[in-house]
């Protein structure tokens, strides 16, 4: 999967943070969260941002995620990792955004996107109303028709998740960033820090990380993002693991973050399938031999079949019925209908 991203926008801006966090869930299709905070500037009231995601679709659906930064100051927190003092709405109303003031960092105007448009490979949206003091942020949530985000490679006992994620990479430009630079729009090649967070199930293995960029890695608080993006898949405690990595001061604009992540692939599945191999091949040499008895002595075959072989036939059937029999789909269907 091509995993370079590009950020364009129609006004020069500078970037202080970009947050790109990606989501693996269990049993669901992958998500990602992108978030821009960018310096005031007296001389731009409005922007325009476009941002290319190979694999985003049409029909992907991305929303805004100001109403839950600042509906709530325990998802603000969540989020920005700092105590919000107050949330002041603008023009005294939430619907513009507000202006959030922390504890330990300056204060942020979080605003909505506005003329959101979702196109293959391209996020379009604009930004208006900026505030000319303070740092502003927005962010969105792309939820995707794929199931990761990564490179999969897969193996025998094993499967590893490769994320080579690339930001404003100019080696190979796309013809359609091109066609968007000839077109009056401009890389955001001042981008002051970038922080990239992977989202993974806590039963997979940590194969690589970069040093030199991760900062932090910790087991997902689930209760406070099951309150912060509440109409997503629900997260249970100790399921997922955050990796943090952050890198800054690039002087193009140019960010790269690699993480390798494997899974074990020798499951219950694996394990069932090798135990009914073996109780079928070993029925079958017993059989035989109790075959070519019968043949002699003019015996029916089930009359003189032992007690074991009885048991074992037994438990080639549930062998075979818990392989065939979606348990586990059934299982999850039911509990999500019940949720709903």
């Amino acid at each position: 999967m091509n995993n370079t991203y590009f950020i364009l926008s129609n006004k020069a801006i500078i970037i202080e943070r970009l947050h790109i966090c990606t989501w693996d869930f269990i049993g669901s299709n992958a998500a990602m969260e992108i978030g821009v905070e960018f310096m005031p500037n007296p001389y731009v009231k409005d922007v325009e941002i476009k941002i290319s995601l190979p694999f985003l679709k049409e029909s992907d659906k991305v929303t805004c995620l100001m109403d839950s930064l600042i509906r709530d100051d325990d998802n603000s927190k969540f989020i920005f990792n700092d105590t919000i003092k107050a949330n002041k709405p603008i023009k005294e109303d939430k619907r513009n955004g507000a202006i959030l003031e922390f504890s330990s960092r300056n204060s942020l105007t979080v605003l909505p996107i506005k003329k959101l448009e979702v196109k293959d490979g391209i996020c379009s949206f604009a930004v208006d109303n900026l505030n000319q003091v303070t740092k502003n942020y927005v962010r969105l949530y792309v939820q995707t028709t794929v199931q990761n985000l990564a490179v999969v490679k897969k193996g025998i006992t094993k499967a590893s998740y490769i994320y080579d994620i690339k930001v404003n990479e100019k080696r190979n430009l796309p013809d359609h960033i091109i066609e968007l630079l000839n077109n009056g729009f401009v890389l955001c090649n001042k981008i002051n820090s970038c922080f990239c967070f992977h989202v993974i199930p806590s039963y997979y293995n940590i194969s690589y990380l970069n040093n030199n960029k991760l900062k932090n890695i910790r087991i997902l608080e689930s209760e406070a993002f099951n309150k912060y993006l509440p109409n997503t898949e629900k997260m249970k405690n100790n399921e997922s693991l955050i990796i943090f990595n952050k890198s800054e001061k690039a002087t193009d604009g140019t960010y790269t973050f690699f993480s390798e992540f494997e899974k074990e692939t020798i499951g219950n599945e694996q394990i069932i399938l090798a135990i009914g191999a073996n109780v079928t091949c070993s029925l079958l040499f017993g059989l035989f031999s109790l075959r070519e008895r019968n043949w002699v002595r003019g015996e029916q075959w089930h009359e003189c079949l032992p007690w074991e072989f009885w048991f074992a036939i037994v438990v080639l059937i549930l062998l075979i019925g818990y392989m065939v029999i979606p348990w586990k789909r059934l299982f999850r269907r039911v509990k999500k209908n019940n949720r709903s």
